[in-house]
């Protein structure tokens, strides 16, 4: 009995870690290396969904959402079936996320993890995860603000399932890590809309792509630091 707790034990170590490795592999970069292209250097440099269907096209786009998307699916249905219990599907569902979020292969630099978050929990709410995914869809199609909709979306699809499985504090822990690294990963996005400079993305027009010019920024990070010290010796002087 205790042998069989132990491999089963051993088991779940196994799919935590393939969990991670997996979650870690970014269709955005593939997408943007068959094509030539450093996503990290267009539109707003995330590795993710709406990052490629601005900068590279829709049908990119399409694939990097689903394979994304199903990479929480899997993972999620893995817990549910495989190990057959609730808490391993949420468990398993976050570890794909936060290696999509931090991945290995790219120092730990990766997308924002809202696909990945949004597979995972349509397996956990299977009526309510598919509805929240269409809404989110016709609200793009009519704000074209893409953060504000993954916000939504996924803070709508956190408090549905901290009700839904509020006898189990495995699944409202995990479900609020993978809630909170998604309002994290979208700090700039909110720092961009502040200032009026937030990128906007069109579903069915066509959208503007602007190459991130690190040689501009790099000058302009200088210039300000210049311009520091100049204040600062202006203020020693009075």
């Amino acid at each position: 009995m205790a042998k069989r707790s132990g491999v089963a034990m051993a088991l779940k170590i196994i799919f935590v870690f393939v969990a991670y490795f997996v979650g870690a592999i970014n269709m955005a970069t593939i997408i943007g290396k068959l094509k030539g292209k450093n996503i990290k250097k267009l539109g707003s440099g995330n590795p993710g969904t709406m990052n490629v269907m601005r900068s590279i096209g829709k049908g990119w786009g399409a694939l990097t959402f689903a394979f994304d998307c199903a990479k929480g699916v899997a993972f999620a249905l893995l817990g549910k079936y495989a190990i057959g219990s609730d808490d391993w599907m949420f468990i398993l569902g976050a570890v794909a996320v936060i290696g999509h979020v931090f991945p290995v292969y790219t120092k730990f630099k990766g997308g924002k993890g809202v696909a990945t978050s949004l597979g995972m929990f349509m397996v956990a709410t299977p009526i309510t995860g598919p509805c929240v995914f269409v809404a989110l869809i016709i609200y793009l199609l009519v704000c074209k603000i893409g953060f504000i909709g993954s916000y939504l979306a996924v803070t709508a699809l956190t408090v549905v399932n901290c009700v839904k499985y509020r006898s189990s504090v495995v699944a409202i822990v995990f479900s609020l890590i993978v809630w909170a690294l998604i309002i994290y990963r979208h700090k700039d996005n909110v720092i961009r809309f502040i200032h009026g400079k937030e990128n906007t993305l069109s579903i069915v027009g066509k959208n503007e792509v602007k190459e991130i010019d690190e040689n501009a920024s790099a000058e302009n990070t200088q210039a300000q630091e210049v311009s520091d010290c100049s204040d600062k010796e202006q203020e020693d002087k009075q």
